[in-house]
């Protein structure tokens, strides 16, 4: 590991944005400072507390950012925003060795030492880069919190006893998680449905069978434990693969529709469009199908890929 190796790491999440940026932030900062670095994460965004980070508006505020990185002179700066643009990263690597941009949408250039996108189909979209930007795509590199690298010994169920419903860590999701619900409880009526949430859920505290868990610092032990799970088509997803958990993903956001179909597509996942209730069925209904779906999810998706990003960051510094 470089000596003294400083690691900045700018993430947005909260309302309107979601959880998925600062989880997989998270993870690629646990992954950093296992490999021996100093490393700060500052967020910009409401409603993502509690989380180990310091609250900064590194996009709305210049002069805070510059502040900040004045103080730290990081080696190393992670963003994490899709309001990231090319100007503001043109000048931001004025002020570090090494900018690193994770991003999912190749929607505009990025003028950055390194590009991350752990996503399925990554490696098919056409990124702007410099010539000499070093591109970590697919899903080798997943941003996964390092506990996903654990593969769990409960072997698929042959019945589904236990759902989790899990739909994001944005609150305008969460009048859709009563639904969901709704739709398992119609098709698997004496299941035990766990809840995962970040945002009151009044229509379903107290409902039979249901029990609600808020802002949880990690889903894997409620993944681990499900027999089957309703998921958005984020980070969580891959988390379910990483755990061997069959899963049904919606789309809950447009960056997430090529995600979702392209998992589908290859017999990773069972998409809940066009019916939720239906894709329920189906996998409740076939336990082979299940079993499938578990070992196809952990021989993609081995829980290793912020190791492999923190590795490739380290390197990328040493050649600086």
């Amino acid at each position: 590991m470089t000596p003294g190796l400083v690691v900045t790491v700018l993430a947005e999440a909260g309302r309107g944005v979601g959880l998925g940026h600062l989880r997989r932030c998270q993870a690629l900062a646990t992954a950093l400072a296992a490999a021996g670095a100093n490393v700060e994460m500052a967020v910009a965004g409401e409603g993502w507390e509690p989380a180990p980070a310091v609250s900064l508006d590194w996009l709305g505020d210049t002069a805070a950012l510059r502040a900040a990185l004045d103080a730290r002179r990081p080696d190393v700066v992670v963003v994490d925003s899709y309001r990231a643009e090319e100007p503001w990263l043109r000048a931001l690597r004025g002020l570090a060795p090494c900018v690193v941009a994770i991003d999912d949408l190749a929607d505009r250039a990025l003028p950055v030492s390194i590009v991350i996108n752990g996503a399925w189909h990554a490696d098919r979209l056409a990124y702007r880069t410099d010539p000499d930007t070093l591109r970590l795509l697919g899903s080798q590199y997943a941003l996964l919190d390092p506990i996903f690298a654990e593969p769990t010994t409960r072997p698929p169920a042959a019945q589904v006893r236990r759902v989790l419903v899990t739909l994001g860590g944005d609150a305008d999701t969460a009048p859709l998680l009563a639904a969901a619900v709704a739709a398992v409880q119609r098709v698997i009526p004496d299941a035990i449905v766990d809840v995962a949430a970040v945002a009151p859920t009044p229509a379903l505290d107290g409902a039979p069978g249901v029990t609600v868990h808020r802002r949880q610092p990690s889903l894997r032990r409620l993944i681990a434990a499900a027999d089957l799970v309703v998921s958005g088509g984020g980070m969580t997803l891959y988390e379910c693969l990483a755990s061997g958990a069959p899963v049904v993903a919606t789309v809950l956001a447009d960056n997430q529709r090529l995600n979702v179909a392209e998992m589908a597509r290859v017999g990773l996942i069972v998409a809940a469009e066009p019916s939720l209730e239906a894709a329920v069925a189906r996998v409740a209904g076939d336990p082979s199908l299940r079993r499938a779906l578990c070992v196809r999810g952990r021989e993609s998706i081995d829980g290793r890929g912020a190791t492999r990003v923190a590795a490739a960051i380290v390197g990328a510094c040493r050649a600086v």
